[in-house]
């Protein structure tokens, strides 16, 4: 049987799972062929330290990145939630969960070695296989026939930046997956050019620091103690803090805090659109920005751990409007592309499962047709999307400045919060999208 060519746009942590999971459903009788294209020359990502719970850990093990990743990360067995006005414990998130936090940077390169990986495994056979593909930049998408069709495709036209000759490429495929993140091409141009990302008004600003003593974040409770044993969320009047070690070694502290910059999606979307790193006058002022929020309060250290931060970067938060277009005809969006929502502790796994659960859809391949197969998906996904999107929109609508008496009261609140989460997160922590069963 002629192999399914699967086209991915984006090597980020869709489509590199994407390429993956499909890659595992591939035999010698029925193969699957993907090829992976990426606008950025080399292995490069901008954003901090993302969170992966045990659900993400799964998918990844399962994929065979986890044993690359897991040297690489802190472990997290809890969340320390802190109260800045008084410097006590509010409780714990996630007590006894084995979740991680690392750079993003370091789950990209997990993912992209175990695709080389496989790449070079001489026992593929059949048609099947991954290939990575940097530097692509692509100009425009054309479909043959219907994704009802056996004789259909989708055609991707595309020069290669890393050549000097600039000649025009194309690839013809089976499907195409956008898994090109919130300014997808794939999406814009294809299957729902009317959605547009809308700005938030809001940005992630984050910076790193170095301690004195590794494990030692410098940082104290109001009851001596240290107040960051792995990972700790500082809840202030103006705002949250998140102060977490991401590597094993912990000799560096990621700090990450969500700040008010309602001119920065326009003045942005003339430049680089993604984040930045601040220098000269914007790193002062987002520096300033953050000792503002967490000044004085009852943790001792704090402002001067803030202070020692020298390295600075910004992080535009869009949106995606629900109930937009995920498919048309042989595209499919996975990712941010189709559902980019708030930050919410697991957009990243978020991510991940979509491509597991892709993959579990497509083993039907040789019994469904694309339309079939692409239709099978959203409806399995779009209810559970829907139910993490109103969520992460409800938490993020918590975020932000409060008056002292609110601040009271939302300490108070955390404690049933906590609770709620907790219970909430063993269930959703304990699913496994590739056992669904599949609609009829």
């Amino acid at each position: 049987m002629p192999a399914l060519h699967v086209i991915i746009m984006g090597a980020g942590p869709a489509g590199l799972a994407a390429a993956l999971a499909l890659h595992q459903q591939s035999t010698p009788a029925s193969p699957i062929r993907v090829t992976v294209l990426e606008l950025r020359p080399a292995v490069q990502t901008l954003g901090g330290a993302v969170n992966l719970t045990p659900l993400a850990l799964r998918y990844l093990d399962a994929l065979g990145a986890g044993p690359r990743l897991r040297p690489r990360a802190a472990r997290v067995p809890h969340i320390d939630m802190l109260s800045h006005r008084t410097g006590a414990s509010l409780g714990r998130l996630w007590p006894d969960v084995d979740a991680v936090r690392v750079l993003r940077q370091d789950l990209v390169e997990a993912l992209v070695q175990t695709a080389r990986a496989v790449a070079d495994d001489d026992d593929d056979a059949g048609g099947g296989g991954i290939e990575l593909r940097f530097g692509v930049k692509v100009s425009r998408i054309e479909e043959q026939g219907d994704a009802a069709s056996a004789d259909g495709s989708i055609t991707v036209h595309f020069t290669d930046t890393t050549t000097t000759t600039g000649t025009e490429e194309s690839l013809q495929g089976d499907l195409l997956l956008g898994c090109d993140g919130i300014h997808s091409f794939v999406r814009s141009t294809l299957v729902d050019p009317g959605r547009t990302k809308t700005y938030s008004g809001r940005a992630t600003a984050y910076g790193f620091i170095p301690v004195a003593t590794p494990g030692d974040a410098g940082i104290a409770a109001a009851d001596g103690s240290p107040a960051v044993d792995v990972s700790s969320l500082v809840t202030a009047q103006l705002g949250s803090l998140l102060v977490t070690f991401f590597e094993p070694a912990r000799e560096r502290l990621y700090l990450a805090t969500v700040v008010a910059q309602p001119e920065r999606g326009a003045a942005l979307e003339g430049g680089g659109r993604d984040g930045r790193r601040e220098t000269g006058q914007d790193k002062e002022a987002l520096k300033a920005d953050f000792l503002r929020r967490f000044h004085g309060g009852g943790l001792a250290g704090l402002e001067e751990v803030v202070e020692r931060c020298d390295e600075w970067v910004s992080f535009p938060v869009y949106m995606l409007p629900p109930g937009g277009v995920w498919s048309r005809g042989r595209a499919l969006l996975l990712g941010d592309a189709a559902h980019a929502m708030p930050p919410q502790g697991e957009s990243t796994g978020v991510a991940i499962e979509d491509a597991m659960l892709l993959a579990r859809v497509v083993s039907r391949r040789d019994e469904r047709s694309v339309g079939q197969i692409l239709g099978d998906y959203e409806a399995l996904r779009r209810p559970v999307i829907k139910k993490t999107y109103d969520e992460a929109v409800f938490r993020w609508g918590q975020v932000g400045d409060k008056s002292w008496l609110g601040t009271v009261a939302m300490e108070w609140f955390s404690a049933l919060y906590i609770w709620a989460m907790n219970r909430w997160s063993r269930d959703s922590f304990g699913r496994d999208v590739r056992t669904l069963e599949l609609p009829a």
